[in-house]
């Protein structure tokens, strides 16, 4: 398969306390990930899972080092498809915020919900920011809380929601403008064993179907086990 994304030497300190000592929490971490792949970053807390996480999404940027996505976008019909390559330290703000809605999905452990929205609402957020019609971003909407079995969930807001409702919600959502990528931090954190098992089928089954890749960070053995591929970080390196 081709490679969707790589990174290359990065390296991602912090500033610790009053003293404003810093601490590198990556060390020079370098990887690809494959198109249509489900990856698995695993480690011990405080390896540098989510900092990583973080910068491949385009929500940090590195101190050092340098990550390029690489995708293809469908032309007119009857014409070839096009290569894009975007390098992110190559981005101004507007473009990595574009990048980020438009290309990239995210789902994270505490939901991130917006309360005061329905579950619909919170679906259509993406694309209604990336400027699509109120009509067409409903209707997608409702068509990816179907797949993920919420159909009946509609017009619930979150508080009215389980644990793992919500989450599958977060799923939709992050799915809502097709991205290539879709970054996962510790995305069954909060769930248990059959709902966990529920979101890594989902996931398995956008990839099929939509050929959607799948970053995870996480400390369950299960979802490790069912990804195609394992990274373990340690210290901030891979090893």
């Amino acid at each position: 398969m081709p490679t969707l994304l790589t990174a290359e030497n990065l390296v991602k300190s912090y500033a610790s306390g009053t003293s404003g000592e810093k601490t590198t929490v990556l060390h020079g971490v370098s990887l690809s990930i494959e198109q249509g792949e489900i990856l698995a970053i695993v480690g011990s807390s405080g390896a540098g899972k989510s900092t990583l996480l973080h910068l491949l999404g385009a929500l940090d940027e590195p101190d050092e080092g340098w990550i390029t996505l690489t995708y293809h976008v469908g032309m007119q019909e009857g014409e070839p498809e096009t290569m894009i390559r975007q390098e992110y330290r190559q981005l101004s703000d507007v473009g990595l915020s574009d990048l980020r809605n438009t290309m990239l999905g995210f789902i994270f452990q505490f939901h991130h919900l917006l309360p005061e929205f329905t579950a619909l609402e919170n679906v259509m957020m993406p694309a209604l920011i990336a400027g699509k019609s109120h009509t067409e971003a409903r209707e997608k909407a409702k068509e990816l809380l179907s797949r993920v079995g919420l159909a009946h969930r509609l017009e619930n807001k979150p508080d009215a929601l389980s644990g793992g409702e919500q989450q599958r919600v977060a799923f939709a959502r992050a799915m809502m403008n097709d991205p290539v990528l879709v970054l996962a931090d510790e995305p069954t954190g909060n769930l248990d064993a059959a709902n966990s098992a529920l979101l890594l089928d989902l996931m398995k089954q956008f990839r099929e179907e939509s050929g959607i890749t799948f970053a995870i960070v996480t400390h369950s053995s299960e979802i490790a086990s069912g990804a195609d591929r394992i990274i373990r970080l340690h210290e901030g390196q891979c090893v």
